[in-house]
């Protein structure tokens, strides 16, 4: 590096070489900006396209997997409806034989006591009757046990064929709710394609705008490392270093950027400062020397334009 007194640094930056330098080092910089903010925006356009084509994609396998549930239930429902209605088929045999125990006994009953009252005198009747009092007794409590018997089993069938009923008419509807959720399934997983290919468009543009702002990082790279060896300078992203004549405590810098909160003054882009080698731009010197306000020069309008 070489060393720079504040009349060295005073006529190295009104140079047309390092006008030219910095007019180019500052388009460069507004275009590194430019591209910077679009791949922002282009990331996350990509993210909100992942996280709405991962967030569709779920929608449709929880409906796919509500529906198969509905299916499944139904299937489970038409079995237990086969196994109902086999096993209603058995109490309704059950029933009948019941039903045909009870009339049987009703009909000795009935046929007992006709005998009984089939005599003309009242006392052979009522000898009659005393004679198969125990029998009628027995008859008549065997036919009350097997008619609840047969009341119970006839109350068995109708809650089986209930039961029945509900599952039967049960499958139908599900069977609609399934239909209507694979349908959902379809319509998400369609907007799951559109989704994956406009992911697909915006990680194109992301990795296009990311090779540009490489290229420009590039060329700041390029120019700083020109800035070195043109101006004999230490380059570093926001500053240029030389050092202050015969002190070796102070350097002088050039700012490449304006900064208005980060250093103990606003620094102003192309201005030159004086700071401590120790503290180093933690605390700068503001020196009356700089690069003209250059917005008008014609070499940046061109570059301006041609960034945008």
């Amino acid at each position: 590096m070489q060393r720079l007194d504040q009349a060295g640094i005073a006529a190295l930056v009104e140079t047309q070489q390092f006008k030219s330098w910095f007019a180019e080092l500052k388009g460069l910089d507004h275009r590194l900006h430019l591209l910077e903010g679009e791949v922002e925006r282009s990331a996350e356009r990509l993210a909100e396209a992942r996280f709405r084509c991962e967030y569709w994609r779920e929608a449709a396998e929880e409906a796919l997997l509500r529906a198969a549930d509905l299916r499944n239930t139904c299937q489970n429902l038409s079995s237990e409806v086969a196994r109902l209605e086999n096993e209603a088929f058995r109490q309704l045999a059950a029933f009948e034989a019941a039903r045909n125990e009870v009339t049987a006994l009703w009909e000795k009953i009935t046929a007992l006591e006709h005998r009984c009252d089939d005599y003309p005198d009242e006392a052979t009747r009522v000898r009659m009757r005393a004679r198969h009092r125990r029998e009628l007794t027995s008859l008549r409590k065997e036919y009350q046990t097997e008619a609840a018997k047969k009341e119970a089993l006839w109350q068995s069938e109708e809650a089986l064929w209930i039961r029945v009923a509900e599952r039967t008419l049960m499958i139908p509807e599900l069977e609609v709710r399934a239909k209507r959720l694979e349908s959902r399934y379809a319509e998400h997983m369609q907007r799951v394609e559109e989704l994956e290919q406009t992911e697909q468009r915006r990680a194109l543009d992301l990795a296009d705008e990311r090779d540009e702002l490489g290229e420009v990082q590039k060329e700041l790279a390029r120019l700083r490392a020109k800035a070195k060896a043109s101006f004999s300078c230490l380059c570093h992203e926001d500053f240029l270093y030389w050092p202050s004549g015969d002190d070796s405590r102070l350097a002088l810098v050039v700012a490449l950027a304006d900064n208005r909160a980060d250093f103990n003054i606003e620094v102003t882009s192309g201005q030159v400062y004086r700071c401590d080698t120790n503290r180093g731009v933690r605390y700068l010197e503001p020196l009356a020397i700089g690069v003209a306000d250059e917005e008008d020069d014609p070499r940046l309008l061109t570059f301006f334009g041609g960034a945008g």
